[in-house]
């Protein structure tokens, strides 16, 4: 895809935005729901999005056959 690079940065701001409303939910008692609803549909939109542009990152990053070891370093960094 052309555009996965473009994708993947919706992503991470899709995930501050869910961030900040899961923050904010503490903070205003009497929108907490909405707030804590919207910060998870955030951060699964982020899911979602990082998920369908990782193949084609990897892809990009790959030199001749070696994906697979790219897409475990690229898992192990995330976790750590």
């Amino acid at each position: 895809d052309s555009c996965a690079k473009q994708w993947r940065l919706f992503a991470d701001c899709m995930n501050n935005v869910g961030l900040f409303l899961e923050l904010a939910a503490g903070f205003v008692p009497s929108a907490f729901l909405a707030l804590a609803c919207a910060g998870s549909v955030a951060r699964a939109l982020t899911g979602v999005t990082a998920g369908a542009t990782r193949a084609a990152l990897t892809h990009h990053f790959a030199k001749s056959g070696n994906a697979a070891d790219i897409a475990a370093k690229e898992g192990s960094q995330e976790t750590a």
